[in-house]
């Protein structure tokens, strides 16, 4: 990362700022993010630059953008980073000639399923007229791939659940490993644990062998409720505790649907890690020009098809959608054609699984993550509609140098909040979970829309140093509005691309294996930074902290433990004889 001159802040205004026009005219049903137009322009593309992203050499209403070259990424400041998301979203979102869709439904990439029922994922190669299939949950997993769990205090740990009549070792107070016999939990909240004898048991120390034991509860199910117990046997109060697996809800009533995705050349490398491809070492994601060509040389090889777009590396996707129909206006967004499950609505608490049906969806969120040159922890960048959620109040730097408050937004049109001048306290409470495909109320609630608030705009936190680069969380949040700016204004009118923002992307100093700190706490070169609190709306919606990074869960180079599908995503199969033509252009 090379030297920059720091900002210097000639003054703290309050500010009523004046806000850029809406990027193309939103309907008057829904609100959306104005950003500001006089933000200090310090990161941007220079038009003819941007005309060299597309493939016809000029700026286009949808036209075709091509992706970044990871293979020679330069990694010199935040803004190469930031330009390197901006290409990509524009290139998975560009029309495909192909496929009468968008890039991300074309055979360049492949969705990755849910877990079947032996835990194993499996690669769903897109085809010309096949439809996509989503879910209606998003699980999230920790760095030892169990379930995520908020406690009361806001600390967040991964769970293991322990089944009626599974056999759970633990130390004693006497350093002893015993076998629990039960657990039972009084009417006063006081647990009780006794072994196999029916000697209590005080503070069960658990033995699981974990990468992150300190990190990780134990979950008993009692009569009077489930029971969280810590590393060291402490019971974890789990009152007004989140679970991860949560389901949200528009305020049009439309469930979120998500669908994670891979590239070819993901897939292709995970493949030949599998096949143990003598060129393939696969303790980390490809970064460099010689991975490349070994990846490309394998899937000839094994005649798989080849693209045009090899040197974007590999790449997995998460996206989130929404129902276009229940949108009063869908010209503003990325739309779909995609199977969608249905449910048999028992009660306003209870949702089962029924069928499934053909719906048009519509893009509402999407993580962008990549290996590129020097970064095999890959960048982690998200984007949203402008219409999705309010941001809370945030801080930029304008054109003369003086530090802006931009108040927290307001109105009621959001699609993911009837009214943004509500309470703080009324924000960010899940209203259900998903129990396997069952849609479940949390207690006191029903399946219904919940407030959202994006309560860490552009991914900082105010009055902190995000990274080396930026001495302020002002610096850092006008990198990020300046290159919305300035991509936005280059776009035409029209285009719906124009209608989504990059919330940010985080990344470590130097590609180091990642460690689950945050910048400066912890400035070590795992730490994340950049913007390192980025949260998207519509898939951590529950989970926004000043805490928490994407790295605390995705943690490592090692791809099994860096990508949370690669471990049980299952290799491609080799293709029937004659599949193969060479170099394909999607």
């Amino acid at each position: 990362m090379k030297a920059h001159n720091h900002l210097t802040i000639a003054g703290v205004v309050l500010l009523l700022y004046a806000c850029s026009n809406p990027p193309s005219a939103p309907s008057a049903a829904y609100s959306y993010v104005h950003l500001p137009a006089d933000a200090l322009p310090t990161c941007t593309v220079p038009l003819d630059s941007f005309k060299t992203w597309f493939r016809d050499g000029k700026v286009a209403k949808n036209g075709f953008v091509t992706p970044a070259g990871s293979d020679t990424f330069g990694h010199l400041d935040n803004c190469e980073f930031y330009q390197w998301s901006e290409r990509m979203f524009l290139w998975i979102t560009s029309p495909d000639s192909g496929t009468s869709g968008t890039v991300m439904q074309s055979p360049v990439f492949y969705t990755v399923s849910p877990p079947d029922s032996t835990g194993a994922r499996h690669l769903i190669k897109h085809e010309p007229g096949q439809l996509l299939r989503a879910t209606s949950n998003l699980q999230k997993d920790g760095p030892d791939r169990l379930p995520l769990f908020r406690a009361k205090n806001g600390r967040l740990y991964e769970v293991v659940v322990h089944k009626p009549g599974e056999k759970v070792m633990v130390k004693n107070q006497l350093g002893k490993a015993v076998e629990l016999g039960s657990v039972e939990k009084g009417a006063n909240g006081i647990v009780l644990f006794r072994d196999k004898t029916g000697k209590p048991v005080e503070q069960p120390k658990p033995l699981l062998g974990l990468r992150n034991p300190a990190e990780v509860l134990q979950e008993f199910q009692t009569a009077n409720g489930p029971v969280f117990v810590d590393a060291n046997g402490r019971q974890v109060d789990s009152e007004a505790g989140q679970a991860t697996g949560d389901v949200l809800m528009s305020q049009n009533g439309s469930l979120v649907y998500y669908i994670t995705m891979v590239n070819n050349m993901y897939a292709y490398f995970l493949t030949a890690v599998n096949k143990k491809y003598h060129y393939m070492a696969g303790n980390q994601f490809p970064t460099t020009i010689p991975e490349m060509d070994s990846i490309i040389a394998f899937a000839r090889i094994n005649g798989y098809p080849i693209t045009a777009d090899t040197n974007a590396l590999a790449m997995e996707i998460k996206t989130s959608w929404v129902i276009a129909d229940s949108l009063t206006d869908t010209s503003r967004y990325v739309i779909i054609d995609a199977i969608v499950p249905t449910y048999d609505k028992v009660s306003s608490t209870l949702w089962v699984p029924k069928s499934e049906k053909k719906v048009r969806l519509a893009l509402t969120g999407i993580h962008v993550v990549g290996s590129v040159a020097g970064h095999p922890e890959m960048i982690w960048a998200t984007f949203e509609h402008e219409s999705n959620t309010p941001n809370a109040a945030y801080q930029y730097i304008d054109k003369n140098s003086q530090v802006q408050t931009v108040p927290a937004d307001t109105g009621t049109g959001w699609l993911f909040n009837g009214n943004a001048s509500a309470p703080a306290s009324t924000f960010n409470i899940s209203h259900m979970i998903a129990n396997g495909d069952t849609i479940i109320a949390n207690a006191g609630q029903t399946i219904s829309p919940s407030n959202t608030l994006q309560e860490y705009p552009w991914g900082t936190a105010m009055h902190t140093v995000p990274n080396q680069q930026d001495t302020s969380a002002s610096a850092s949040n006008t990198e990020i509005i300046s290159i919305n700016n300035s991509i936005r204004d280059m776009i035409p009118v029209g285009d719906v691309r124009k209608n989504y923002l990059l919330i940010g992307a985080t990344w470590t100093f130097g590609g180091t294996p990642p460690n689950g700190a945050i910048y400066p706490a912890d400035s070590t070169s795992g730490g994340a930074i950049g913007t390192s609190l980025i949260a998207n709306s519509t898939m951590e919606t529950y989970f926004q902290s000043d805490t928490t990074t994407c790295f605390t869960c995705h943690q490592s180079l090692d791809p099994s433990r860096l990508s949370h599908v690669f471990r049980k995503l299952q290799p491609l199969p080799v293709p029937a004889p004659g599949k193969n033509t060479g170099m394909r252009h999607y």
